[in-house]
């Protein structure tokens, strides 16, 4: 699970810095010139007042450690584009969540907050699938990354009850699953052969279940919506653990002959 930190900006060696002594102190594995996988959540001025909300889990950064030889201080320069698109200044505050620390997740299992005032930021998890949050920051296959993003945001929008935008984020994290059977992908004896078909033909289901009725009046209906997050959730933690577990394997170095999605795209064109 992430860490959750709040902490100020220092102008140091022409950068604006984010002071991460604190999570030095938390977890002393920490080195410098190891590097930290980071989303913004918001930047703050010196009088606490918001100058920027980020969209949670949009944007990651890959970032050094730095450290000043013979100190205790330790941080992470914001990218020169960064820093001036924001105006950041001296004394700033930044809130972020840590998800990766050299390139393993930094705190399994739970959500540490780390920092002043971190802990009001546990809104953030509310509703969302916590199961959701530990693949994101574990899994290293990029297509089921982007749909773990996608439906997060549809928890997003769900929660402030625009129905009609998360069933499009619901539909594009849909859409983004059927690529992963653009790629050749081996079955162990352990599963049918025609586990990707029947992966395909769940997928096509959960897109028509989105897509039914066609363009009508009024709100999408909120309880259709929910199940659809939640099968859409439970279908990507289990893709996740099977190739985790070896029941699968995809070779993303080898295009697959056919899609088992688009074939099924094919046969409804035909009907």
């Amino acid at each position: 699970m992430p860490v959750l930190m709040v902490s100020e900006i220092d102008f140091l060696y022409g950068y604006y810095c984010i002071d991460i002594l604190n999570l030095k102190l938390k977890f002393p594995q920490i080195e410098a010139d190891k590097y930290v996988n980071i989303f913004l959540i918001e930047v703050r001025d010196e009088n606490d007042k918001i100058i920027k909300k980020f969209a949670p889990f949009k944007e990651q950064l890959c970032m050094k450690i730095l450290n000043i030889p013979g100190t205790e201080l330790y941080f992470i320069c914001l990218p020169t584009h960064i820093s001036d698109e924001l105006g950041i200044g001296q004394d700033y505050k930044v809130v972020f969540i840590i998800t990766k620390y050299d390139n393993k997740p930094l705190a399994p299992e739970y959500i540490k907050y780390i920092g002043e005032g971190s802990e009001k930021y546990q809104k953030l998890f509310k509703n969302i699938g916590i199961k959701l949050l530990t693949l994101l920051y574990s899994i290293d296959n990029d297509t089921l990354h982007e749909a773990i993003i996608y439906v997060l945001n549809a928890h997003r929008k769900l929660k402030n009850r625009e129905i009609e935008d998360s069933r499009t984020w619901l539909r594009k994290a849909l859409e983004k699953l059927e690529e992963i059977f653009d790629y050749e992908i081996k079955v162990s004896k352990d599963e049918s052969e025609e586990y990707p078909k029947y992966i395909c033909k769940l997928i096509k289901a959960l897109k028509n279940f989105v897509n039914y009725g066609g363009p009508h009046e009024g709100p999408a209906p909120e309880h259709t919506t929910k199940f659809i997050l939640h099968v859409t959730e439970k279908l990507i933690e289990h893709l996740s653990y099977s190739i985790y577990k070896g029941v699968i394997s995809i070779d993303f170095n080898k295009p697959s002959n056919s899609n088992p999605c688009k074939e099924n795209k094919k046969e409804n064109q035909n009907n």
